[in-house]
């Protein structure tokens, strides 16, 4: 298991946002932290430095959620990249670098669990 994992959750819909916030502090038994938009998950960085996984919603106010991984890659290698997306058609076309996992529901909670699963107890 990942010891202290670092969690945001970047959602512009509070109940989307809301409501894996919830799912994951219970499954993690952590604080998980959240923004509202790319800007506040950019200055996260800037205020907490590393964060270990992050769950990004596709859509966002001025670029994709895609863009922001991408960002975010750049200084930070080894955070882990959840789309709050469908996959696309062509899984190659999206580097396996940017996007890590695909959560296609953000109320599939076991979709959820199996995350946590797979990137913080097996690690």
């Amino acid at each position: 298991m990942r010891d202290n994992v670092k969690i945001l959750v970047v959602s512009r819909d509070p109940s989307i946002r809301d409501f894996i916030v919830d799912v994951l502090e219970f499954s993690v038994n952590r604080e998980v932290l959240w923004a509202r938009n790319e800007t506040e998950a950019l200055d996260h960085f800037d205020t907490y430095g590393q964060t270990d996984i992050i769950f990004c919603d596709e859509v966002l106010e001025r670029m994709s959620g895609r863009d922001l991984l991408v960002a975010i890659k750049k200084d930070q290698p080894r955070c882990i990249g959840i789309l709050i997306a469908a996959p696309p058609d062509d899984v190659h076309a999206v580097a396996p670098e940017v996007v890590d996992a695909y959560l296609e529901s953000p109320s599939d909670i076991q979709a959820l669990f199996d995350i946590v699963q797979r990137f913080v107890v097996e690690g």
